[in-house]
């Protein structure tokens, strides 16, 4: 998934404008714009408060023109693409996670854990996404919560490649399971947008699940499968060892083996299951 990032395009305008000693006043009449537009799209160069406005093609072409650039040179190094979105399953008590997890997500500059469990390196690296006692999900106070937290970290997060581990507590997950199913379908897109209007540039996205909190849901098996669908790609842990990818779908699947059901029989149930997400 791609996320444009308003605050380095506000930069870059300013920038370019600034190296042919034009006024925002000049350039805004070169592209047809209002002045207050053009101070707007530069503002949110610096603003982590209020979002600034997000320019259409269009209008990237003419102020691409009166800046004399080509609109590719001016757009592309500001669009930036989502790491990968990957299911976490916990099988042990998870203490080695972190460690385990983050070992394998190379190319992050920071990483920021969110929800339930925090981040070894302390409160500085942690998101609060809602009350202590909370016991529902609602995806915008996490989406609104997510985006003011990663702009309180301010220089931890500017101009860094941003990992992000989230976790929701057990009483939520079991109360209020259908919601956060339905969100981690755009989770991906919530966590990539939070991050570069914070300045950061997103990178690898781990949502933890405990296995034990599975298999109290009301019904494990059709949990894990969505949980599938909705990531890139599906991890197990236990202590510091890790399978990944298909091998550990498969394994998670495996835990929800029905009473009287043969290991071949459900093995090739899943196996099916699993062929069909792929297919799609």
């Amino acid at each position: 998934m791609w996320h444009f990032d308003a605050r380095g395009f506000g930069r870059a305008l300013r920038e370019r404008r600034a190296e042919l000693g034009y006024s925002t006043r000049s350039l805004a009449l070169a592209a047809g714009v209002s002045q207050s537009y053009v101070v707007a799209l530069e503002g949110s160069r610096s603003s982590r408060d209020v979002a600034g406005p997000s320019p259409t093609i269009d209008l990237v072409v003419r102020l691409a023109s009166a800046l004399g650039v080509e609109p590719t040179a001016l757009l592309a190094p500001l669009m930036h693409r989502s790491g990968p979105h990957v299911l976490v399953v916990v099988e042990d008590e998870g203490a080695g996670l972190f460690e385990a997890a983050t070992a394998l997500a190379d190319g992050v500059d920071t990483w920021v854990s969110a929800g339930h469990r925090r981040n070894p390196a302390g409160p500085a690296r942690h998101i609060e996404l809602h009350g202590a006692q909370a016991a529902t999900y609602d995806a915008d106070a996490v989406d609104a919560a997510l985006r003011g937290g990663l702009a309180a970290l301010g220089p931890a997060v500017d101009g860094e490649r941003v990992g992000i581990v989230f976790s929701e507590s057990p009483s939520v997950l079991l109360d209020d399971t259908d919601a956060v199913l339905h969100a981690e379908h755009r989770w991906s897109a919530m966590v990539g947008d939070a991050v570069c209007a914070a300045g950061g540039r997103p990178a690898w996205n781990l949502c933890v699940y405990e296995l034990d909190v599975l298999r109290r849901m009301a019904d494990p098996f059709a949990a894990s499968l969505d949980l599938i669908r909705s990531h890139d790609t599906v991890w197990t842990t236990n202590g510091t060892a890790v399978r990944r990818h298909r091998a550990a779908s498969m394994r998670l699947l495996q835990h929800f083996r029905p009473e009287h059901t043969s290991a071949d029989h459900w093995r090739q149930v899943c196996r099916k299951q699993l062929d069909r997400i792929a297919a799609n």
